[in-house]
């Protein structure tokens, strides 16, 4: 048969089981999708190799294929026989530094969810083994809960948004109009309900700028001419209905724009990060990758990708066994880059890993690695540094470093606990036990603005 083999696309034996193949298909198309920077084709290879292993009918009659021997091809007796193939790397912990055939299972954690009552259930059906083939237990805690909630200021902002347009409209109607600046004033008293919509509708209004400026200089002069008529010595006080309603109309405004500006403001972070982000998706980038596609990211070795790559095959069971976890690779400060961010409400993990010769590994007083009692080169300080400044900047998170060191030949690798320290030193058997451990404090929460500041913010420097 020719094209893809579809077992190999997805990456699954022939003789998995339906539920296997379905896990392994949605942690593939969270990679590939062109939306989360995949690529095109590959993704259309997904979606083709999950098209027809999903049918059993479809999967039936390709097996078939498979089995089905294609006729060989006659050997010319003039050509020259080919070489031997070169030894290629899979995508998972096949690395060129390691006999070990991979054994992890990367079932990644199900996004079926049972929505009940408005809210997903966090999904246990899915099971991961980590690299030292101990299982990763999902955290029994409950439904996945998202904060802040979504929809937050869209009611209290449209009342009174409402309210104040109504007001308005109402001192339009009553008011006489008998000249040019009659009509003229009535405009501009109309432009503060322009100044009063929510940013993210204030956009699609023509000439808004104009509007605005209008709006504004109208609600100055309305505050003005109630100072005015408020003073002893003023010549004409006005009458006190006259000086409620506009007394009225300066409050509403300002009232009404605190309130639409924060709806704004939440509206666009249920737009970053909405209910799909939130519960079905938990991977960003990929590794060996900067999660910004910009100049500022330093070039990434051949050698480092396939590290990243196993230390991710490595952090699956975590985001498995927590369903509100997100992973987030290559993630940038500006210009600070880590290989891995692992968050889970509000407390977040920069994970950098390195291979070397089996033995004691620990962290000095001074932050650098030692091995068996001599120094190390390492990206300790690196990280250490990448920790300061996120904790700078993720001020309501607990940030923690994690230097993750798998071993280069056959052999066990241990730590000796630090404590009070930035960074902690994980040998790679048990770094996915250890990453849980911590993380699960948290149970299944989402801090939504975190992860919105991770993603959007944090790479280009905003504040």
């Amino acid at each position: 048969m020719g094209g893809a083999d579809h077992y190999e696309v997805l990456n699954v034996e022939r003789t998995a089981s339906t539920a296997e193949i379905k896990s392994a298909y949605r942690k593939l198309v969270r990679q590939v999708h062109p939306d989360q920077g995949g690529n095109a084709a590959l993704f259309r290879l997904v979606q083709d190799a999950w098209n027809t292993l999903s049918d059993p009918a479809k999967r039936a009659a390709y097996d078939r294929g498979l089995d089905r021997p294609a006729e060989a091809p006659r050997a010319d007796p003039r050509r020259e026989p080919d070489p031997e193939p070169e030894p290629s790397w899979t995508w998972s912990t096949d690395q060129p530094w390691s006999d070990e055939q991979s054994r992890s299972n990367d079932q990644s954690w199900s996004s079926e969810q049972a929505w009940s009552d408005g809210q997903p259930r966090a999904a246990d059906e899915s099971r991961a083994t980590s690299t030292a083939g101990d299982p990763a237990r999902p955290v029994d805690a409950g439904l996945v809960q998202a904060r802040p909630g979504f929809g937050r200021w869209r009611l209290p902002a449209l009342i009174a948004l409402a309210v104040f347009a109504a007001l308005v409209i109402g001192m339009l109607v009553s008011a006489g109009y008998q000249g040019f600046w009659d009509i003229a004033f009535g405009i501009c008293t109309a432009a503060m309900i322009v100044v009063a919509l929510p940013p993210h509708w204030s956009r699609r209004v023509p000439f808004r700028g104009l509007f605005t400026t209008l709006g504004v200089l109208t609600a100055a002069f309305y505050l003005l001419a109630l100072v005015l008529t408020a003073l002893p010595f003023a010549a004409d006080n006005g009458s006190t209905v006259g000086r409620i309603l506009i007394g009225v109309t300066v409050v509403g405004l300002v009232v009404t724009r605190i309130l639409t500006g924060r709806w704004s403001k939440a509206h666009a972070l249920d737009r970053a990060i909405d209910r799909t982000a939130a519960y079905e998706f938990n991977l960003w980038g990929r590794p060996g990758e900067p999660l910004v596609d910009d100049a500022l990211a330093a070039p990434i070795t051949p050698y480092d990708v396939l590290l990243q790559r196993r230390t991710a095959n490595l952090l699956d069971p975590v985001i498995t066994a927590l369903p509100a976890a997100k992973l987030v690779h290559g993630a940038q400060l500006g210009a600070v880059a880590v290989d891995h961010m692992l968050l889970n409400g509000h407390r977040v993990a920069l994970i950098v890993s390195l291979v070397g010769p089996p033995g004691v590994y620990s962290l000095d007083a001074y932050g650098s690695l030692v091995l068996n009692g001599q120094p190390l080169d390492s990206p300790a300080a690196a990280l250490e540094a990448a920790v300061t400044s996120w904790r700078s900047r993720l001020r309501t998170a607990e940030v923690r470093g994690f230097l993750i060191v798998h071993p280069s030949t056959d052999g066990r690798i241990t730590t000796r606990p630090t404590t009070d320290t930035a960074v902690t030193c994980l040998p790679s058997q048990s770094a996915a036990d250890e990453l849980l451990t911590w993380l699960q404090r948290e149970g299944n929460l989402l801090d939504r603005r975190l992860l919105y500041d991770v993603l959007h913010r944090a790479p280009y420097g905003l504040i």
